[in-house]
């Protein structure tokens, strides 16, 4: 004779350790809270760009580390849209997987959005925002672009799969049928708004001369919108005053360590 009653206990009871167990081990279960205001980006319709006529950026993003570079620099005012695909794990052992949209039963690093779902911040110190699969938003600043899972980052070191990514840009001044070339490629960019130093670095190209003036100018037009920033619109938008600090020359990489000045 089959003891239903216990049968029934057991089963609630196993399924109440395994709940148990998942949010101890893996932070299962989170509540998103409310998300704090972005001044870094701002969501666009995803039909701002056509990515039809522009060639993406592709990375891959694995699921088993923190923040990492795309390799991606932003100029401010830019459009991105961000496509992803792939599948990845924070709780493999569970057989739990998702894409880049997430799944609310994962843990989060970041409450505010989907556990799991693959996000994005711009710049070292930039507030992250969710990404999911597809998201098109505007950079307000300037700023490499960093991707993660959103997984508590203690507990990563377990998380199984990746994400294919692909970035799309446009300068919303440009034209919509044709992609903006930048002139060379920015390796690292860094700047702490609380001091006012940053950094620039860049690949030199067969003209070192070229490149550094290119860079120079790039620099003038970050101090000048921090001081847009800083005074509300209020000041000339002709350049911004900075001082070069130093400069640094290795294997092919510029660097130039910048302070802008009010």
């Amino acid at each position: 004779m089959i003891n239903y009653y216990n049968s029934t206990f057991k089963s609630s009871s196993s399924f109440i350790i395994l709940i148990s167990a998942c949010s101890v081990l893996f932070g299962c279960g989170s509540t998103p809270v409310k998300s704090p205001t972005n001044s870094d980006i701002t969501f666009l319709h995803s039909n701002t760009l056509n990515i039809d006529t522009l060639t993406p950026e592709r990375i891959t993003v694995a699921g088993n580390k923190s923040w990492q570079s795309s390799g991606v620099f932003l100029e401010n005012g830019e459009n991105i849209t961000v496509t992803a695909n792939g599948s990845w794990s924070p709780a493999p052992i569970l057989l739990q997987w998702s894409g880049g949209e997430g799944n609310a039963f994962f843990g989060a690093e970041i409450p505010y959005i989907k556990g799991g779902a693959l996000m994005a911040k711009l710049g070292h110190d930039g507030i992250p925002f969710g990404i999911g699969i597809n998201t098109t938003f505007q950079s307000n600043d300037y700023g490499m672009l960093y991707f993660a899972m959103n997984d508590p980052f203690d507990w990563q070191y377990d998380n199984q799969g990746e994400l294919n990514v692909s970035i799309y840009t446009m300068n919303k001044s440009s034209s919509n049928s044709k992609k903006v070339h930048k002139p060379t490629e920015i390796i690292a960019y860094d700047y702490n708004d609380r001091t006012g130093v940053g950094s620039l670095s860049a690949k030199v190209t067969s003209d070192h001369f070229q490149t550094r003036n290119w860079m120079i100018k790039k620099i003038g037009e970050i101090a000048s919108s921090k001081r847009v920033a800083l005074q509300a619109g209020k000041a000339s938008l002709q350049g911004g005053n900075y001082a070069v600090l130093d400069e640094q020359s290795q294997n092919g990489i510029l660097t130039i360590h910048f302070e802008t000045l009010w």
